[in-house]
């Protein structure tokens, strides 16, 4: 199920992004969207769980992290981080080539995959498909420098 899931939120995303950019080309500032995001997102998340019956495990969760608190936190502050920038940089170019640099990020997450934890999933295929997407981020950068 996880490739599913994973082509349903490529799809999502480019829905997401695609609307987000006609929003925000018509007036209505990167931190504007961004605060309704969180909003939007904190109402939806807290009614799915009341629907699944666990909003009351919400701190039981967080106790259940253990040492593993300051993971969250940086988990949580990053997503934050990077939802608003990737609105900036909507706001300063377009959906479409901000989401062709962004797309580059799978690399960073190999990065810090290995950087933190130590986990390495690269290999020869990996190392190809890396450059692949850095050669991509490259051409889409230079066809529009200005």
């Amino acid at each position: 199920m996880w490739i599913l899931y994973a082509v349903a939120a490529s799809v999502i995303w480019g829905v997401s992004y695609a609307s987000s950019g006609r929003v925000i080309e018509h007036g209505m500032a990167p931190l504007t969207f961004f605060f309704y995001y969180a909003c939007f997102g904190a109402i939806a998340g807290a009614l799915a769980l009341a629907a699944g019956g666990r909003l009351g495990d919400l701190t039981g969760e967080l106790r259940a992290l253990g040492s593993d608190w300051p993971w969250f936190a940086l988990a949580l502050i990053s997503s934050a981080a990077g939802t608003l920038l990737i609105y900036m940089a909507i706001g300063e170019k377009n959906a479409t080539l901000a989401s062709l640099i962004e797309i580059s990020y799978p690399i960073f997450v190999a990065l810090f995959a290995w950087l933190f934890f130590r986990q390495n999933q690269i290999n020869t295929l990996t190392l190809v498909g890396g450059a692949l997407i850095m050669g991509g981020v490259v051409v889409v950068f230079l066809a529009n420098r200005g």
